[in-house]
């Protein structure tokens, strides 16, 4: 597996930043548009800096800012999909091997036209990404997104052979599920895996700290990863509001031994 992380200030500065910490690769996400513009529109420049430095971009997400790709009738909003092919080239053009995506749950209508909706969307996607050398997974995160659980992986990735996982084991906590069973049942399809803390008390939001100083079991994580056959990106993202300045570069450098040291 390769340890990276998330930096989306990813001028040459980040790009040096993640290689001194002796990290693998960068993943960058888009909440909005105008982060999925700056991506497209800054790829000769990424395709420098990566070769430039060795690191290079193995991840890229575009996360449901605008409410996600499907209207109110359950069809696909034609500027948000033109937009996810833009990205996809750009990805193909840096060799970047993963888009990760979501897609909303349409209020109004049925579950079943939900899911085929979903399945036509991520369908299209995987269609025309394929021949980019691009894979298409779904994040496991409830923003504006419902294909975050076993439920709708039954139906819409067990349609979709080619349609992957970005799996994150703190939205299963803070989603009331089990992490453990989502690995053993699913990890055969995860295409990028998030490295985030976790901390609840009593079903309590605390904090989301360095990795290892959480409550996810790192190395049952990791071993079920190894046992799913899992050889891929184990990507660190920072998120906590306490683990900031100082105490942040600390708690990233902590993760960064840590993880190494389950990684065989």
């Amino acid at each position: 597996m390769k340890l990276g992380m998330i930096k989306n200030e990813c001028d040459a500065q980040g790009f040096e930043y993640v290689k001194n910490k002796g990290l693998e690769f960068i993943e960058l996400c888009c909440n909005y548009t105008p982060d999925a513009q700056k991506f497209i529109d800054r790829k000769d420049e990424l395709k420098g800096l990566i070769a430039a430095t060795g690191i290079p971009i193995l991840s890229v997400g575009r996360w449901n800012g605008e409410g996600g790709p499907l209207d109110e009738k359950g069809e696909i909003k034609a500027d948000l999909f033109a937009e996810a092919k833009k990205i996809i080239e750009t990805c193909s053009e840096i060799g970047c091997p993963v888009y990760n995506c979501g897609c909303n749950f349409v209020e109004g209508l049925s579950l079943f036209r939900n899911y085929d909706s979903a399945i036509k969307y991520f369908g299209e996607l995987i269609e025309f990404a394929k021949p980019l050398n691009v894979k298409i997974a779904t994040y496991n995160c409830h923003w504006n997104s419902f294909t975050d659980n076993m439920k709708a992986w039954e139906v819409i990735h067990g349609e979709l052979a080619d349609l992957g996982i970005k799996f994150d084991a703190s939205h299963s906590i803070n989603g009331g599920r089990d992490y453990y069973e989502e690995i053993a049942k699913w990890g055969h399809r995860f295409y990028h895996v998030h490295v985030k803390g976790s901390l609840n008390v009593n079903g309590k939001y605390v904090d989301d700290p360095p990795a290892g100083l959480d409550m996810i079991n790192w190395r049952a994580v990791l071993g079920l990863l190894y046992a799913a056959r899992y050889d891929g990106t184990l990507s660190i993202e920072p998120h906590s509001n306490i683990w900031q300045g100082e105490q942040g570069e600390r708690g990233l450098e902590s993760t960064i031994r840590y993880m190494k040291s389950l990684i065989v």
